[in-house]
């Protein structure tokens, strides 16, 4: 079995302290954490409350896999990074997560993603790129030709919903040198969305594993093994059902490990 993480988004009403136990006492292994500018109200990991987290991980025995989430903007971004990284890399964490939104420039983003890479390994974290839907840098083809225009050490995040929203499928997966994917999001949802609902799906809208239409047992049985896979399924409806974190923890511990035979079926 592969370790299992918990994506903070998954809890976005959720301080990062209680993500941390709540992903402790459903079993999961690692979590991500978000140390750029928050998002949603008390989900990012600050000055504040870093104390809390540092003990909810020690108390757990959690790990940190990644923390979210950096665009490659700007040199001047890149810059405004760094004390999110070393709050990150002071938690434990591996990895950070790069994302190319709203940069149209694809030579400067070339560039950026070096640079960032680079920023990332002066505070010991390495580097994923994650292709996402709704940005500029929209699939793994464009993640993976991206990162070797760049020349860097970095790997790619997985995420089903945006692979599924660029017409993807798990022979576009195959298709990927399996030792760039490092980092595989699963979620779930209809395989068509209204256009105007689009944008905001990724963050209040995505279903459990196997709760949708989504290819899951293939996409999984097409991801390389030696990858972390997390759950990344926020939303909005299950929150404001009245559902606690723990709750929603343990749900998705549970439809994740229901998919994961698929990594079994494809070793054989």
């Amino acid at each position: 079995m592969p370790q299992l993480s918990l994506d903070c988004l998954t809890l976005t009403d959720t301080p990062p302290d209680q993500l941390v136990r709540a992903a402790g006492a459903a079993g999961f292994d690692l979590v991500s954490l978000w140390t750029g500018i928050p998002i949603f109200p008390h989900h990012g990991v600050t000055a504040d409350n870093r104390d809390a987290v540092a003990r909810a991980l020690a108390e757990t025995g959690v790990g940190v896999h990644t923390i979210e989430v950096f665009d490659l903007v700007s040199e001047e971004a890149l810059e405004s990074y760094r004390p999110a990284l070393q709050l990150g890399a002071e938690l434990g964490a591996r990895s950070a997560t790069t994302i190319n939104f709203a940069n149209p420039d694809r030579d400067d983003v070339v560039r950026l993603l070096h640079r960032f890479a680079a920023i990332a390994e002066s505070y010991g974290l390495a580097t994923s790129l994650e292709p996402i839907s709704v940005g500029h840098t929209r699939t793994l083809k464009d993640a993976a030709h991206l990162i070797a225009d760049a020349g860097a050490k970095v790997g790619i995040t997985f995420d089903f919903l945006h692979l599924v929203r660029t017409g993807g499928s798990a022979e576009d997966v195959r298709a990927i040198d399996p030792a760039l994917i490092r980092y595989v999001q699963v979620c779930d949802g209809p395989l068509e969305v209204a256009p105007e609902l689009a944008p905001a799906e990724g963050t209040v809208a995505r279903l459990l594993p196997g709760a949708g239409e989504f290819p899951v047992s293939a996409l999984i049985a097409a991801s390389p093994t030696h990858a972390i896979f997390a759950a990344e399924c926020p939303d909005l409806a299950r929150m404001q059902s009245g559902a606690t974190p723990g709750q929603r923890a343990l749900e998705a511990m549970q439809a994740l490990r229901s998919v994961l035979p698929a990594i079994n079926h494809a070793e054989a």
